[in-house]
């Protein structure tokens, strides 16, 4: 169950049993020197992890990427709150979480308008114990049988009509039990059937390797793929 309020020209969602945020907790600078913050890299602008009544919570400001986001780093069009960007992640995550797949729980979001502006964050629980991906292979190689566990996964994603929008190896956490997660939902939609549109995300993904392994030199070839591949067509 999840309740709204209205801070001035803020919205704010969050889960109906947990006590009520202020629009102050949605920014960075608000935790800094405070206990458990640190920040992460990864994501457009990064993230910081923060602690809300004793438990770890990644918090993210929404930001552009590319060229537009030198012009308009952190503003949106304001198009009405289910068409915002925490809004819309949200909904994706329920929508995984439901399903029964490896995500972060949405705790909290905001959007703030001015005049035909937004800016947003949301924040989730945070996933103890993983690391990107990306990570993992810079020490080590995976089994293959952890590559197929990785299709599998994609597959279950795609079966539930998830398109994510940045389906890369920094968005792909692994824990200590080599189990993976999926993050990063912004801009992820839910679809209305199977289509040709299940490829995308899974060359964007082959893409991120490619160039992630020439600039970064991780343990990842042709076979990983292919295993990959193996359990997503399974």
């Amino acid at each position: 169950m999840t309740r709204e309020a209205r801070a001035g020209n803020c919205l704010i969602l969050q889960r109906s049993d947990d006590p009520a945020l202020e629009i102050e907790q949605f920014s960075a600078n608000y935790w800094q020197g405070k206990h458990s913050f640190d920040n992460h890299v990864g994501g457009r602008g990064g993230s910081c992890l923060i602690e809300l009544d004793g438990d770890k919570a990644v918090l993210r400001q929404y930001h552009r990427g590319g060229f537009v986001g030198n012009l308009l780093s952190n503003q949106y069009l304001w198009l009405g709150k289910q068409l915002s960007r925490p809004w819309r992640e949200w909904q994706v995550l329920q929508h995984a979480r439901q399903a029964g797949l490896p995500v972060p729980e949405p705790i909290a979001a905001c959007a703030c308008r001015q005049h035909f502006w937004y800016r947003a964050a949301l924040i989730t629980g945070y996933l103890e114990g993983t690391e990107m991906l990306t990570q993992r292979l810079e020490r080590e190689p995976l089994d293959p049988g952890l590559w197929r566990s990785l299709g599998i996964l994609f597959k279950q994603l795609h079966d539930r009509l998830i398109r994510h929008a940045d389906l890369t190896s920094d968005n792909v956490l692994i824990d200590t039990a080599n189990r993976f997660y999926l993050i990063d939902f912004d801009r992820a939609r839910i679809m209305k059937r199977l289509d040709d549109w299940q490829w995308q995300p899974l060359y964007r993904f082959q893409r991120s390797m490619i160039k992630r392994n020439r600039n970064r030199r991780l343990n990842y070839g042709d076979s990983d793929w292919q295993a990959l591949m193996d359990g997503y067509q399974s």
